[in-house]
């Protein structure tokens, strides 16, 4: 009897339960308000295959808040050191344990790194020659 007990006790303590479902597929996010310019697209850099994620702890069965897209996304951003995410895919998984868990939403995408507007400006040899 006591045997059977401490197997099933041991079999929850030990249990878990995870869901996880497609949150949202976008084109293109950024948090920030970014200005794109056609020469800055023509130029840019692509890393495919970025994420970030955000997680909030479970104690019990309450949640000590709730994650976030926009902080997903940035994570995402920060992580590769781009502008802005295109092929946006982001997922909420929630997992659960004995005595809490947690929730997190992962953002998956490409980022793009847009090329400077404005380059530095090139020393011109002919003026600084003819002010001597």
């Amino acid at each position: 009897m006591f045997k059977q007990f401490g197997l099933t006790f041991l079999a929850l303590l030990s249990g878990a339960c995870t869901s996880s479902y497609r949150l949202a597929e976008l084109g293109v996010i950024s948090p920030d308000i970014t200005g794109i310019d056609p020469v800055q697209l023509q130029k840019a850099r692509i890393i495919p295959n970025v994420t970030g994620t955000d997680t909030t702890p479970v104690v019990f069965i309450f949640p000590q808040g709730y994650p976030n897209l926009e902080y997903a996304a940035r994570r995402a951003l920060q992580s590769s050191e781009a502008d802005i995410l295109v092929n946006v895919r982001a997922e909420y998984k929630s997992s659960w344990y004995l005595f809490g868990g947690q929730n997190s939403i992962t953002v998956t995408a490409d980022a793009v790194r847009l090329a400077p507007l404005f380059s530095a400006p090139e020393e011109n040899t002919e003026a600084a020659h003819d002010h001597e």
